[in-house]
């Protein structure tokens, strides 16, 4: 079974994101654990994707799952969580006492072969089918940082290259995740505008009304909310993308 791994893991860096110190260690032991095992690392990778994807076909969502669970079987044999588990035992005061049902029924998908689980597996799949055709929320969570925005940094950050990391890409990670925060509002403030200029002259200029569409929405989304560390990736991708 992976996902209690999973689970426990996603809540330790989300309980321990308000103290520097405890995160960066938490973050860095844990996912230096994964690191150690493959397998356990793209477990983690698929799990993270399964959490997080979204689809508008329903037949393109099915066929997405039935591949992950395919490779997941495959490599379950070099699973190896013995590391990642005595780890989350040095931060037990933040463990959950909830499981993501998702990762609950991949593990029922994955791991458990019995002829007396069809139904329940097939409930499982149902699940986790409508978990990726069900559009995204648009509430914007209280809490100081999203479960999904770290699963997502994690996923980013400890994928196959991790060890390769320039040194630019750690020094981004520390500057907005950790240490700089309120020093980058400003820059922040100063995209949006930039941004948002580029998209006001790109709608003036198309003639393509479903472009155009697309363009007001972007220009709106960014528009919208305070200063947050992943807003600020998205917008900085953007800026670079339309101004270079």
């Amino acid at each position: 079974m992976f996902g209690t791994s999973k689970n426990n893991l996603d809540k330790v860096l989300v309980n321990t994101f308000n103290n520097k110190k405890l995160f960066k260690k938490a973050f860095h032991d844990l996912m230096g654990a994964i690191k150690e095992n493959k397998e356990s690392r793209e477990f983690f990778l698929l799990y993270s994707q399964i959490e997080n994807k979204k689809f508008t076909d329903k037949k393109l969502a099915e066929e997405y799952l039935t591949q992950v669970i395919k490779t997941l079987k495959e490599k379950k044999k070099g699973l190896y969580t013995e590391t990642l588990d005595k780890t989350l035992k040095k931060f037990k005061a933040y463990l959950p006492k909830i499981s993501n049902p998702i990762y609950q029924n991949l593990d029922l998908l994955v791991f458990n072969e019995s002829v007396n689980k069809i139904e329940e597996k097939i409930g499982s799949k149902l699940e986790i089918i409508s978990h990726l055709t069900k559009p995204k929320s648009k509430v914007i969570s209280e809490e100081p940082v999203s479960n999904s925005i770290l699963i997502k940094l994690a996923t980013r950050k400890f994928n196959d290259k991790f060890s390769n990391l320039s040194e630019n890409d750690k020094k981004q990670f520390r500057d907005i995740f950790i240490e700089k925060k309120e020093s980058l509002k400003k820059e922040y403030t100063n995209m949006v505008e930039s941004t948002t200029t580029k998209l006001n002259s790109l709608i003036d200029e198309s003639k393509d009304k479903d472009l155009v569409s697309k363009l007001q929405e972007v220009r709106n989304k960014i528009s919208q909310g305070n200063f947050t560390p992943t807003k600020f990736l998205k917008i900085k991708e953007l800026k670079q993308t339309l101004l270079g």
